[in-house]
Order: structure tokens, then C-alpha cells, then sequence
């Protein structure tokens, strides 16, 4: 599965806003917003970005606990 198809996911199932995934991505809004566009090939998310994703959930979950 490709990075963004994992991101996508992950952000669906979990309801996490673009801003929020940005913040998370430590990307600006922008940044995102190009990356999540399908007709733009300049900027794409890599297994980093999936990664940080990642880990900004895990620690907001552990917060919780």
C-alpha cells in the first residue's frame, strides 16, 4: 500500500482534520493540501509522513490514558 493510501485511511477512520494531520506531519497546511492532490506529482507523502502521523496519534492516545 502506498504512503498516501495509508495516510488517507488513517485519516478517514479516524476523523483527523487536514489541519490537524498537517500539524501532525510537521508540514504546513499548504504543504498538505499539495500532497493530498492528485494532479499535483511535484509533492507526494512519503513513508516519513505516515510515520509522524503515526506517532502524534499514539502519544495524543497515551495522553488519554
Amino acid at each position: 500500500m502506498e504512503p498516501i493510501d495509508k495516510i488517507n485511511k488513517v485519516l478517514e477512520d479516524f476523523g483527523i482534520t487536514g489541519v490537524k494531520a498537517a500539524e501532525a506531519m510537521s508540514v504546513t497546511y499548504g504543504t498538505f493540501k499539495n500532497k493530498r492532490n492528485p494532479n499535483n506529482t511535484q509533492h507526494t507523502f512519503n513513508e516519513k509522513n505516515y510515520q509522524d502521523l503515526i506517532s502524534f496519534i499514539k502519544k495524543q492516545v497515551e495522553s488519554l490514558l
